[in-house]
C-alpha cells in the first residue's frame, strides 16, 4: 500500500514483524530524468514483497531508478541489491559503506563479541544476540556495490535535484536528503517523531552521542518546512522535535550521571540497566537480549560523551569497562 504525499512523491510502509520499530516507511520519488527510492527495508520476504508491491504500485520501473540508503542498517539497506535493476545505482555515504567493508565481514562477530565483553554482557547473551541481531541477520550481501557519495553531492532528478546532508550520529555515515526549493527534508532515523534515535557506540567512531547533537543543530538551522522521518508516523515539527529529542539527551546524560555517582564503579551493562526506558518488560532481566544490547549501547554513548566533557572517567578492569565520577 502507498501513500502519495507529495507531488510525485509516494510513501511505501513496509512491515518489520516483531521490531520496535514496527515499520519503514520507505519513499519513492518520480523524475523525468530518473527515479528514486530511498531506504528498502530488511531483506527478508514480508520485506520484499511490502516494497515489490509498493514499487508496482507506483508504476515506476525499477530500471530507470537509482537507490538512495540514508544509512547502512538492515532495515535501510536490506533490500538494496535484491530490489535494484542492472542499471540501479545504490547511493550511500562514503563513511558508511566503509564500516560495512571493514566491519561487516567474517571477523564481524569475533569483534562484536570481545565488544560486548568489555561492555559487560556475559557469554549466554552474547551467543544469543549474535544469533538475532538483526544488523547482520538481515543485511544486504557482502558483495553489494555501493556508489559512496560525501555531504553536499546532489542527484539530479530531472524535475527535482536532491542534496545530501551528512548527520553523523546515528550511525557514523548517515545522511538525510534535502530539496532546497521545497524546504523538504527526508530525514531518515536523524529525525523520527514518535520515537528517540538509538544513539551508541561504534568503533573509530568519536563521541557518537556528541557528533549527534552537532548533527541535529545543523538541521534545526536549515530552512525545513516538511519533513519525511523513516519510521512510524512519517510527518511532524521538525524544529520542534529537535528541541524535545536535545531535551531528551540532556535528562538522560543527567540520569547517567547520577547513576554513577550513586553506584560508582559499574560496566556500561550495569548503569543502563539501572536507566528508565520505554519498552514492554517488567525489569532488565526480562529485557530481550537485543534490546539489551541497544541499551546499553545507548548508555555508553551517553557515557562517551560525560567523559568527553570531563564529569566522568573510566577504566579497564579485568577486560570490563568500569565509571566513577570526577570530584
Amino acid at each position: 500500500m502507498i501513500n502519495k504525499i507529495a507531488k510525485d512523491i509516494y510513501m511505501i510502509k513496509i512491515p518489520l514483524p516483531e521490531n520496535p520499530l514496527k515499520n519503514l516507511n520507505s519513499y519513492m520519488i518520480r523524475g523525468t530524468e530518473r527515479n528514486l527510492l530511498i531506504d528498502t527495508g530488511f531483506n527478508t520476504e514480508i520485506c520484499y514483497d511490502a516494497l515489490s508491491d509498493g514499487i508496482k504500485e507506483t508504476g515506476i520501473d525499477m530500471n530507470n531508478t537509482d537507490i538512495f540508503l540514508t544509512h547502512l542498517h538492515s532495515d535501510h539497506a536490506g533490500l538494496c541489491d535484491r530490489i535494484a535493476s542492472p542499471n540501479s545505482k545504490i547511493y550511500m555515504s562514503r563513511v558508511d559503506s566503509q564500516y560495512i567493508k571493514t566491519f561487516f565481514n567474517i571477523n564481524y562477530f569475533e569483534n562484536l563479541e570481545t565488544f560486548f565483553y568489555t561492555l559487560g554482557f556475559s557469554k549466554e547473551e552474547v551467543a544469543d544476540n549474535i544469533k538475532n541481531n538483526p544488523i547482520v541477520k538481515y543485511a544486504p550481501p557482502i558483495e553489494t556495490e555501493y556508489t559512496e557519495i560525501e555531504d553536499g553531492y546532489t542527484i539530479d532528478l530531472g524535475n527535482r535535484m536532491l542534496k545530501t546532508v551528512l548527520t553523523p550520529g546515528h550511525t557514523p555515515g548517515h545522511m538525510c536528503l534535502y530539496i532546497e526549493n521545497e524546504k523538504l527534508l527526508f530525514s531518515g532515523d536523524h529525525i523520527i517523531f514518535d520515537i528517540t534515535p538509538n544513539i551508541t557506540q561504534w568503533k573509530g567512531f568519536y563521541n557518537a552521542l556528541g557528533q549527534y547533537i552537532d548533527s541535529l543543530n545543523t538541521i534545526k538551522n536549515m530552512p525545513v518546512e516538511l519533513t519525511f522521518s523513516a519510521h512510524r508516523s512519517p510527518t511532524g515539527n521538525c524544529k520542534e522535535r529537535i528541541d524535545e529529542l536535545l531535551n531528551h539527551h540532556e535528562t538522560r546524560l543527567a540520569e547517567a550521571y547520577n547513576i554513577v555517582k550513586q553506584y560508582p564503579g559499574l560496566s556500561p551493562y550495569d548503569i543502563a540497566a539501572k536507566m528508565t526506558w520505554s519498552i514492554r518488560a517488567k525489569d532488565w532481566k526480562a529485557f530481550p537480549v537485543v534490546q539489551k544490547w541497544f541499551a546499553t549501547g545507548e548508555a555508553s554513548a551517553h557515557l562517551d560523551y560525560l567523559e568527553d566533557k570531563g564529569e566522568i572517567k573510566s577504566s579497564n578492569i579485568d577486560g570490563q569497562i568500569k565509571y566513577w565520577t570526577i570530584e
